[in-house]
């Protein structure tokens, strides 16, 4: 083993994917920032994610890779070539898996890391165990960050940079909004995820009804008409934001949001970055249910099955999530508006 550099001047992280995992990433971002403020620190993402980094003023470089990557061995090559260029004193792999740790061995340096079941731990010169309360935001990324700093990691923050903040602004001008409305984030990868399609129409029309609104849906490119369909059904002056919103500008788009609510999605997790009261939903998944420091309410009934995580055993009735009812979400939602809590 290495000794570890105590002043790193020049600070890798690897963490490649996905958008919430990104989101939740900057906690560790943020530790390491305030430790070592002089210090050059550059993030390697997918290119499908690393948009949500670009304009962030913690991040010296994002360098951006395609998914494809590791099955190139050209590719691999000119990346090494590039990552061995920037003489990085810590390189701190993020996500734990085979080919993180391979990503991240390309760069040379000391090499940092969770400690896992996946191949190739040995390419990491230190192992840590993942710890922190459970129960709080992002909690790996923040003991991560407080094992290497010294110091307690906060929450994961995004900032708005002033330019995504003026994109932003003109857009809602463009689509007839006004800062205020309510964020609805209902799509994610994986089904046992998701909350019944008949529930959101219903949500929109109780929030509307009790004067919270209007209703914007968000969510990607693949999304669009599935959002189409879901907006159709809600009042009138609701609007579809699916596969219209840029990455860079997700956070200035939520920051104008009087309040989130979403399933275990990126989004969601966006949301409270920046600092909007948030309803979030889960069910397949074990949540955090606090460690924010934005008005957070966590709609979450531990079903003896819950969480199945990939090993839904429900056989697709999702129970977990169908008995969120609308209901349940609009009475924490104006909790959430009226009191904070």
């Amino acid at each position: 083993m290495t000794d570890r550099p105590a002043e790193p001047s020049r600070i890798l992280i690897v963490r490649l994917s996905a958008l919430g995992d990104l989101v939740f990433c900057t906690s560790l971002l943020d530790g390491l920032r305030r430790r070592f403020p002089d210090a050059h620190i550059a993030w390697l993402a997918q290119s499908g994610f690393a948009g949500v980094l670009h304009e962030d003023p913690r991040v010296d470089e994002v360098i951006a890779i395609p998914k494809d990557t590791l099955s190139s061995p050209s590719a691999l090559l000119r990346l090494r070539h590039r990552l061995h260029a920037r003489r990085y004193d810590w390189v701190i792999d993020a996500q734990g898996l085979a080919k993180s740790r391979l990503l991240a061995s390309l760069a040379g340096g000391h090499r940092i890391g969770f400690r896992s079941k996946e191949p190739l731990e040995w390419l990491l010169h230190e192992r840590i165990d993942k710890g922190g309360n459970p129960a709080d935001i992002a909690s790996e990324y923040r003991f991560l960050a407080e094992m290497l700093t010294g110091v307690r990691a906060g929450p994961p923050q995004l900032p708005v940079s002033d330019r995504a903040a003026a994109r932003v602004a003109a857009a809602l001008r463009t689509h007839g909004l006004a800062p205020g409305f309510v964020a609805l984030c209902p799509f994610t990868t994986r089904p046992q995820k998701h909350w019944p399609d008949t529930h959101w129409p219903a949500l929109a029309q109780a929030l509307v009804a009790a004067g919270l609104g209007p209703c914007v849906v968000f969510g990607g490119p693949a999304e669009r008409a599935r959002a189409e369909q879901l907006v159709a059904q809600m009042p009138p002056g609701s609007v579809n934001l699916a596969g219209s919103t840029a990455l860079p500008d997700l956070a200035a788009w939520l920051m104008q949001a009087r309040l989130v609510v979403g399933v275990d999605t990126g989004l969601t997790h966006i949301g409270i970055a920046v600092r909007r009261p948030t309803v979030a939903l889960f069910g397949s998944t074990c949540p955090y249910t606090g460690g924010a420091d934005t008005p957070l309410a966590v709609l979450y009934d531990a079903l003896p099955c819950a969480p199945c995580k990939r090993r839904p055993t429900c056989g697709g009735a999702w129970t977990c999530m169908r008995q969120l009812t609308p209901e349940r979400v609009v009475a924490a939602a104006l909790r959430l508006c009226e009191t904070g809590t």
